[in-house]
Order: C-alpha cells, then structure tokens, then sequence
C-alpha cells in the first residue's frame, strides 16, 4: 500500500529520460541475457541456464553500460 502511494506522489513529466549511448533513442526493450553455471557452482548440483534481465535500445539494440549487470562498474 505505501509502495503505491509513493509511486502516485512522482511525477514523471519531470523525471530524466535516459538515451541510448550509441544512437541516442529513448525507446527500449526488455531483453535477457543467458548465464549457463556449471553443474559444479549450481546449487542444486545440476547444469542451470539463468536468464538476466536487462533493457536494449529498440533502435539499434545497444545494452547501455548502465543497463549491463555483467559491466565492469567502477
């Protein structure tokens, strides 16, 4: 309840938007990376394939350094 109201108390018509570092365009889309652990690191001793979620620019497709989880951050 106090996560939806704080969400209705934000007016987003003053909120940066953010642009892709490549082509500038400020459309995204959700897109996954996918993380095959082996069976040795999994927890449950078996072979996993994990999807990652991130955003890709809708125009060109470039994940913004800011947008990669797997990004050297500094």
């Amino acid at each position: 309840m106090q996560q939806e109201q704080i969400r209705q108390n934000i007016d987003l018509a003053n909120a940066t938007s953010l642009a892709c570092e490549e082509c500038g365009s400020v459309k995204f889309r959700e897109v996954a990376f996918i993380k095959k652990v082996s069976a040795l690191l999994s927890p449950n001793g078996k072979e996993m394939i994990v999807p990652v979620g991130t955003f890709a620019c809708a125009e060109c497709g470039h994940v913004n350094q800011e947008f990669d989880p797997f990004a050297n951050k500094e």
